[in-house]
């Protein structure tokens, strides 16, 4: 009978410390359950700058001055005196046509000039004598006008076989070579002033009342990385092109260095307007969602959805106003499924060479967004 009084208890006893461990579980398990986990993510302050309106486009380069050297008589190209890459100026020789035709020719004018003006003057001196007629001396008259003017066709004719530089500028392209026959108002050479150069723009109709004359403009090159050249608005067209709804729009700019080139592919910004001390924050920041813009701000280790109205975006910024300030933090990496008074746990992702471990830290940041 005590035997079987003292199972009892033990098993009664073992029962009771198996529930009490259960409950103890339990309770660590509640516990766990209640305690909210921390969102990871990157924040960086709202700044106050300025920030610009702009319109990107892009365009190829062309020189505003630019010629083409053609030969305006007939003849052997007997010299030849520059290659594609030179410079020359204005008024340079470039190259010679043969001139022995012209020259003999010019001779020829000015000995018939050389006589007819004899005769007239002997015909003038009979005349004040009343021994020729005045027709006769008009007749020679207007033969010496017309033999003048041969002999100055004949002189330009010499002159034009010196072909002559008719801008200052590089030599782009050569389409004769030394010995060659030109004809009459055949190109020989081009050449590009490569100081003032110029790009045109085909604007949309909706940017009209945007567009000001002397606006600033940024261009950049793929050929030129890490290097940015400005210009200036110098001319916009008044007339709408109906078929494709836009207007013409040049900016001229120096190219003193000789760094461009006409040809090169350009990147374009025209700063239309700039708001000075906005609050800006990366567009990356921002969410879109129901057609309104929000950022998550952090305030007591928590995330907050605030809604603000974008203004004027440049790059990788945007203006924003709302219930912000320039000393509130904004989240810019984690945010995508983050909810309203969320934990948050801010890791700014250190320089990869500072941290091994900032790789993890990216995936984690990326794993939550």
């Amino acid at each position: 009978m005590q035997t079987t009084t003292k199972t009892s208890i033990v098993a009664a006893l073992l029962l009771s410390s198996l529930l009490s461990g259960c409950g103890d579980s339990n309770a660590k398990d509640d516990e766990k359950d209640d305690k909210e986990f921390a969102i990871p993510v990157v924040t960086t302050q709202i700044k106050q700058q300025p920030i610009s309106s702009t319109y990107h486009s892009t365009a190829t380069l062309e020189s505003r001055d630019d010629a083409q050297v053609i030969s305006r008589v007939t003849g052997i190209v007997e010299q030849l005196n520059v290659e594609e890459g030179d410079y020359v100026k204005k008024g340079q020789l470039l190259a010679k046509i043969d001139s022995r035709r012209y020259q003999l020719a010019l001779n020829k004018s000015q000995a018939e000039l050389a006589s007819i003006n004899q005769e007239l003057s002997r015909l003038k001196k009979l005349q004040a004598k009343n021994l020729v007629s005045r027709d006769q001396v008009d007749k020679l008259s207007f033969s010496y006008q017309s033999a003048k003017a041969a002999h100055d066709l004949a002189a330009l004719d010499l002159e034009d076989s010196l072909i002559k530089a008719p801008i200052s500028g590089y030599i782009s392209n050569k389409m004769v070579k030394q010995g060659h026959f030109s004809q009459s108002y055949q190109q020989l050479l081009h050449i590009v002033n490569q100081q003032d150069l110029q790009a045109v723009l085909y604007v949309p109709e909706a940017q009209l009342a945007n567009v000001k004359l002397d606006q600033l403009a940024t261009l950049s090159f793929s050929a030129l990385p890490n290097q940015s050249f400005n210009a200036h608005v110098r001319s916009i067209s008044p007339v709408i092109d109906s078929k494709s709804g836009t207007f013409k729009v040049i900016l001229a700019l120096s190219n003193n260095e000789s760094l461009l080139k006409p040809g090169m592919f350009a990147q374009i910004s025209v700063v239309f307007d700039t708001h000075q001390d906005s609050l800006t924050v990366p567009s990356d920041a921002i969410i879109h969602r129901d057609g309104q813009q929000y950022v998550f701000v952090i305030k007591d280790n928590k995330a907050h959805e605030v809604a603000v109205t974008t203004g004027y975006h440049q790059e990788e910024i945007t203006e924003v106003t709302g219930d912000i300030d320039s000393q509130t933090q904004v989240v810019i990496k984690g945010h995508r499924n983050l909810k309203n008074d969320a934990l948050i746990e801010v890791i700014n992702q250190p320089k990869a060479t500072d941290n091994p471990m900032s790789e993890s830290v990216t995936e984690t940041i990326a794993k939550a967004s």
